[in-house]
């Protein structure tokens, strides 16, 4: 029996769980990452919580930050990890690193029922080029037939295609998961979160400026994350000529712009809200996902109801001659509570399965 370890880390905790066969797995076990010095300590906490002892087969870690050659570094954390160290380390006979965002991709073929939250059903059937039947016929018979009941319509965010990840938290990942020629599917990992950030109205072109004027480059991940909620609103504070006594946190802005207690943070969330519809609509567009769009991270999920999907699917669709393919493009909110995790589970799967 295979013993396999599943790991979600990120700046703020390390979730960890162990996969023993085909037995249920158990809940995760969190640490914060400031309770412990290094990644190697908190597995061994891990294993004296768990009471495991002995040499795992595999150790498999979703890691926030950019994979490259092995090693990662954990981009709020400081902490860099190498693959074939942790292995040694941690007594596993191979360890695997994926970037955090490219784990949510791999998870989502396995993601059904209250892990999602529908913000547009979407379906195959209006825009170019590709027809739904065209796009299944490059999927040979294998695992990804399990992704969706048999008769599932084009809506079905389990429907064959590609399919794309934006996830705004701490930081922006941008990931996307591509059907392969032979088997699966292909994940994609790169850094389109700090692709050029483009404004639709003068106001926006404002923002977009100032935080130029700031950072030397006004990339999405300036405004499309918690550190960027920040930065717009203190953007806006500043061209309205408005002295603010201290700086509010992502969260306090997020608050005041749902109570109404706040013109500066109402307008902030807004303009986070149509430039995330942009830019998810954007990559939608460069990565052909007909599949759907999934929004993850730790901040649309965390709004629930309260995220103006009105607004975010209009500036999703606005994008001239296509929004016909864009408003055919499901969307939905991850809101599974782990699912980094739930990513290198299924690696970790396919790879005891000698896919």
């Amino acid at each position: 029996m295979t013993r396999s370890l599943a790991v979600d880390l990120g700046g703020s905790h390390v979730r960890l769980r162990l996969l023993e066969g085909d037995a249920p797995p158990p809940p995760p076990h969190v640490i914060e990452t400031r309770r412990v010095g290094s990644f190697e300590e908190a597995v061994e906490r891990w294993r004296e919580h768990a009471g495991v002892r002995g040499r795992l087969d595999a150790i498999a870690i979703a890691a926030a930050g950019p994979v490259a050659g092995g090693r990662v570094r954990i981009t709020n954390l400081g902490w860099t990890l190498e693959a074939r160290t942790i292995a040694r380390r941690c007594d596993a006979r191979s360890c695997l690193l994926v970037n955090d965002v490219t784990a949510i991709a791999w998870a989502l073929p396995s993601l059904r029922g209250a892990s999602l939250r529908a913000l547009a059903p979407g379906s195959l059937a209006a825009g170019p080029p590709c027809s739904a039947r065209e796009s299944a016929a490059h999927l040979p018979p294998g695992p990804h037939l399990e992704d969706g009941p048999p008769g599932s319509g084009s809506g079905s965010p389990h429907h064959p295609g590609t399919r794309a990840v934006i996830a705004p938290g701490t930081g922006l990942g941008v990931s996307g998961l591509v059907p392969a020629p032979v088997g699966d599917f292909i994940a994609i990992e790169g850094e389109g979160g700090h692709r050029t950030l483009a404004a639709q109205t003068p106001r926006e072109w404002a923002i977009v400026g100032a935080l130029a004027e700031r950072f030397g480059h006004a990339s999405a991940e300036r405004a499309l994350s918690g550190p960027g909620i920040e930065a717009v609103w203190r953007a806006l504070a500043s061209l309205d000529g408005v002295r603010c006594d201290r700086d509010k946190t992502a969260a306090e802005i997020a608050e005041d712009a749902f109570a109404r207690s706040d013109p500066i943070a109402e307008e902030t969330i807004a303009a986070f809200t149509a430039f995330l519809g942009s830019v998810a609509g954007d990559l939608a567009l460069v990565l052909g996902a007909r599949a759907g769009v999934y929004i993850a991270g730790g901040i649309v999920p965390g709004w629930g109801e309260r995220f103006d999907a009105e607004r975010f699917l209009e500036r999703f669709r606005a994008k001239g001659r296509f929004r016909a393919y864009l408003s055919a493009v499901p969307v939905h909110v991850v809101t599974h509570p782990c699912p980094g995790l739930a990513g290198v589970e299924r690696l970790l799967s396919r790879r005891a399965g000698g896919q």
